[in-house]
Parts: structure tokens; sequence; C-alpha cells
């Protein structure tokens, strides 16, 4: 082999090696737009998110419960975090700030969804768990503060010594006055390998 293609499979090896698993939430609901993907800078990972919620408006008028997702690459208390976010909803405001603590990181997450048919104002994703490395099963999670309308839905998390460094949500746009939104309706992260000074509990 010249040297031109061993360098080709080389570049190849390495761009491989940097492309981490996508886990993606069960879709009970499969309304709207995937946004593009958002990620971490290199060399960090998700260590706290933040949600935008539509509060609940009552019987008579359209909700849409979860309209966005924004992750913390880094501690959010951090002068050097970032945030992500993908495509995000209309609707809502941005909620409370919740992290896995400085030794933390998002390892998985779980949604809480209203599947089509149970009544006639579909609001989709209402809710989100993210796992976190550094608590013990059964409660290794914390919960958002979303809406409760539906069931929790399929855990989905990264393997061992990953954790969430990248953002991709599915929204339902704005359609009209006279049609039922759902805003957000599924949401993917991609998995990287954590920083070693980050503690990791299985």
């Amino acid at each position: 082999m010249n040297s031109l293609g061993t360098i080709f499979l080389f570049s190849l090896a390495i761009s491989v090696s940097y492309c981490g698993e996508v886990i993606t939430s069960p879709p009970v609901t499969n309304w709207g737009d995937w946004g593009v993907f958002e990620n971490c800078p290199n060399g960090t990972v998700v260590q706290g998110f933040q949600l935008k919620t539509e509060p609940y408006r009552g019987a008579l008028v359209d909700d849409t419960a979860l309209n966005g997702v924004r992750f913390y690459c880094g501690h959010p208390l951090s002068p050097n975090a970032t945030t992500i976010t993908s495509l995000v909803g209309s609707w809502g405001n941005w909620g409370n700030i919740y992290t896995c603590g400085l030794n933390g990181s998002v390892i998985g997450f779980q949604l809480r969804v209203e599947a089509f048919g149970i009544v006639d104002d579909e609001t989709a994703t209402n809710n989100v768990r993210f796992l976190c490395s550094n608590m013990a099963e059964p409660n290794n999670y914390i919960e958002g503060d979303g809406l409760g309308f539906g069931a929790w839905r399929g855990t989905v998390r990264c393997g061992s010594g990953e954790a969430l460094c990248g953002i991709q949500t599915q929204i339902q746009p704005d359609r009209g006055a006279l049609l039922d939104d759902s805003a957000m309706n599924n949401l993917a992260a991609e998995c990287c390998p954590a920083p070693a000074s980050i503690e990791y509990i299985y």
C-alpha cells in the first residue's frame, strides 16, 4: 500500500474512533422534525440539564408540555461550562437547572410520554428523568420539572465509562390555532468516553 493509502486509512480510523454511540428514546409518538445534533466541546460531557415547559393551560386549551432540553457540558456552576440545545418548541419557559453534582455526569434518560389517542389534546413528551453516574440504582436519576401527563417509557443509557455529550430533539412546530400541537416528541443523545476525573457507579 502506498503512503497516501496509509494516511487515508489512518485518518478514517481516527474519525471513526471519535464517533460515539447514539441512544434514542423509544418512539411512542413520532410527530415533527429532528433538529441538528449539537455536541459538547471535546473532553467535556453533560453534567446538568434544564427543561423548557409550557405550564398546563386547562382542559379546553391546547397544551404542548415539554418544548425543549438544554444540556450543560461541565458543571453548571463552573465558569467554563457551556450549553447545547437542538431544536426547541415555541411555547413555555426554561425551568430549574439540575445537576448530577461535581463528580457526576448524565449517562442516560427516560421520557414521560402521553401516547396518541388517549385524549384529544396530545402533548407527547411531558418530562424527562436523567440518569447520573454517581447515584446508585434504582434511584440513580434526577427528574425534571415537566408535566405529568402520560407514562414513563423505556430507559436508554450509555455504555460503561461513557456519558452524554450531544443532543438532538424531535419537535413538532406550530401548526396554527385550529390544530393540535405537541412540541417535543423524542430525544436522541450521543455518548462519549467520560473524563477520568469523573467518578462512576454502575
